[in-house]
C-alpha cells in the first residue's frame, strides 16, 4: 500500500471509549506527515542524483571504451605502419642488393671484355711487329742482291783499261798530276773596273 502525506493527515482512526487524544494523535499525524515528505524529497532528490551519476558513468564508460577502441585502432595503425615500413625497407634492401649485383656483374662483364680487347690488340700489335720486322728484313734482302744492268756495263769498262795498265811499262807510265789549290798569293790580281767571272 503506497501513502502519501496526505493520506497519513487525513487518515482517521474510528474512536472507542478512554481512546488517545485526537489532538494528540493529528498532530503526531502532521510530524509524521511532513517527515514522510522531507524523506519523499530526499528520496527523489537521492535518486535524481543516481540518474545523473548514472548517465554521467555511462558516458565515462562510453568514453573509456572509445578512447580504449581509438587506442587499439592506433596501436593497430601503429602495428600495421611498422610492419608495412618493415616490408618496404626488406623491399628496397632486396632491389638495392639485386641492382648492386647486376652492376657489379655489368663491371665484371666490361672488365672482362677490356681485358679481352687489350689482349687480342697486344696480339695484333705483335703481329704487326713480326710482320713489319720481316717486311724489313725481306727488303733489305732484296736491296743487298739488286743490280742494274749499268753496272755490269761500267765494269766491263773498267776491266780491259785496268789490264792495259797493268801492261804499259812503268816508264812509260804518266805520273799522276797533283792538283795544288790556288791560294790567294797565286790568284790573279783583280783590275778594278774588270769583269770578272765567278767560278
Amino acid at each position: 500500500m503506497n501513502l502519501s502525506p496526505l493520506d497519513i493527515r487525513k487518515h482517521e482512526f474510528n474512536k472507542s471509549f478512554r481512546g488517545y487524544d485526537d489532538d494528540e494523535v493529528n498532530a503526531f499525524l502532521d510530524v509524521v506527515s511532513m517527515e514522510y515528505e522531507s524523506l519523499i524529497r530526499e528520496n527523489a532528490l537521492l535518486n535524481e542524483k543516481v540518474r545523473t551519476a548514472n548517465d554521467q558513468l555511462k558516458r565515462y564508460h562510453d568514453i573509456e571504451s572509445t578512447l580504449q577502441e581509438t587506442l587499439l585502432s592506433a596501436e593497430r595503425a601503429r602495428e600495421e605502419t611498422v610492419k608495412t615500413a618493415k616490408k618496404q625497407a626488406e623491399i628496397i634492401i632486396r632491389e638495392a642488393e639485386v641492382k648492386a649485383a647486376s652492376i657489379m656483374e655489368e663491371g665484371r662483364r666490361v672488365f672482362a671484355g677490356l681485358q679481352n680487347r687489350i689482349n687480342m690488340l697486344m696480339i695484333q700489335k705483335d703481329t704487326y711487329l713480326s710482320r713489319i720486322k720481316a717486311l724489313i728484313h725481306s727488303q733489305l734482302d732484296t736491296f743487298e742482291n739488286v743490280s742494274f744492268p749499268e753496272e755490269n756495263d761500267i765494269r766491263n769498262m773498267e776491266a780491259p783499261q785496268q789490264e792495259k795498265a797493268v801492261r804499259m811499262p812503268a816508264s812509260r807510265a804518266v805520273p799522276p798530276q797533283v792538283v795544288k789549290a790556288d791560294t790567294e798569293d797565286d790568284r790573279d790580281p783583280v783590275v778594278p773596273g774588270e769583269d770578272t767571272v765567278n767560278l
